[in-house]
């Protein structure tokens, strides 16, 4: 994936979704790379990935958002 830039990780598909939904509302392409085990999903994580172009205000909405409270 040249040109693109990881901004957000995480083990928690459902965490992963939100967020690349408020990055799909707001008109930023954003594409999702899961290496998680296909075995043990508990193992790795989920990326996703906008274009270098984007990179700047998809971190800036990402780091808006409180994450903390998608892990509880």
């Amino acid at each position: 994936m040249q040109d693109w830039k990881k901004i957000y990780s995480n083990s928690s598909l459902a965490n992963v979704s939100m967020v690349e939904g408020m990055l799909n509302e707001n008109d930023i392409p954003v594409k999702m790379l899961n290496r998680q085990d296909s075995n043990y999903i508990f193992l790795g994580e989920i990326e996703l990935y906008v274009p270098l172009e984007y990179e700047v205000i998809a971190k800036e909405l990402v780091n808006s958002i409180n994450l903390d409270t998608l892990d509880e």
